[in-house]
């Protein structure tokens, strides 16, 4: 999915590092981000073992990224990425 010219692979540098960002400074399993070229998309799912992309799409024409953000709005918190294993410390703990 990367074209393979310096600033195809600056912008994979570049999404990759926000992504590595937001998984180390936030409780999650997984995060998601867009990746918007002129009137394509594509859809990418991080988490610390890499990313899956999907195929790029017209999002002018095609409804998947609407669809994308209306499943992600009623999706629960653990298939948003959130870490559910994760709890606050109790008062002794703390």
């Amino acid at each position: 999915f990367v074209s393979q010219t310096d600033k195809g692979f600056d912008t994979l540098g570049q999404i990759t590092s926000y992504a590595s960002a937001q998984l180390s400074a936030q409780y999650r399993t997984h995060a998601f981000s867009i990746l918007i070229i002129c009137n394509h998309a594509r859809i990418i799912r991080w988490d610390r073992e890499g990313a899956i992309v999907t195929d790029a799409f017209d999002y002018s024409q095609e409804s998947h990224l609407a669809n994308f953000f209306y499943r992600l709005g009623q999706a629960s918190p653990a298939l948003r990425g959130v870490d559910t294993s994760i709890t606050l410390a109790s008062a002794e703990d703390a």
